[in-house]
């Protein structure tokens, strides 16, 4: 259930903000669309084309690093334990946040940048394992990680291929963080035909 429902919202909202950004830093439109031409030639992406769609990838990625869908995840104690220094008693609900991790400078240069090409071969094994997790971690991880990288990779090579979405002008998306960390107000964009 979780697979079916929760997972087509938050890589919807993952995608709201990857147009979002993309709108706003038209160098890495232009990078994008070149690796797609280069790599689908117009034609619609397959799952076996994601190997070769690396810039895309990144982008995900770093749409996920600024923008979490998960922006905090929440873990009871089972027992009492010392984390970090500090004591927590058994019981205790430890909250981790993906947002506040994501933009922290000792782990991203330039964290409220949108940079794609950070993900370069490589960046993932040189932070610590946790310090980029969009998806959760441990046992408890999101159970649709894997699909819902492949869908929203696949989704944005299909309409980028075909569409240019811009923001509004003069509309600025807040983010909401609710359940998932949505646009306050939605995200208003014009599509245009390629």
């Amino acid at each position: 259930m979780t697979l079916f429902l929760a997972g087509h919202e938050t890589t919807a909202i993952a995608l709201s903000w990857t147009w979002y950004l993309l709108s706003q830093h038209p160098e890495v439109k232009a990078k994008l669309l070149t690796e797609l031409n280069s790599v689908l030639g117009g034609r619609s992406p397959k799952v076996a084309d994601l190997t070769q769609l690396k810039y895309t990838r990144w982008v995900i990625n770093e749409s996920l690093r600024l923008y979490p869908p998960a922006w905090t995840i929440g873990r009871q104690s089972l027992n009492e334990c010392e984390i970090g220094g500090y004591q927590i008693p058994a019981g205790s609900i430890i909250l981790m946040s993906q947002w506040v991790m994501h933009h922290d400078r000792r782990y991203f240069r330039e964290p409220d940048y949108f940079n794609p090409d950070r993900w370069i071969s490589g960046f993932i094994k040189s932070i610590p394992r946790y310090a980029y997790f969009p998806f959760g971690g441990g046992p408890r991880q999101c159970i649709g990680s894997s699909f819902a990288l492949m869908e929203a990779t696949l989704v944005l090579a299909t309409i980028a291929q075909q569409f240019s979405l811009k923001i509004e002008p003069g509309f600025i998306p807040a983010p909401w963080p609710s359940i998932t960390l949505r646009p306050k107000n939605g995200m208003r964009m014009i599509l245009e035909k390629r």
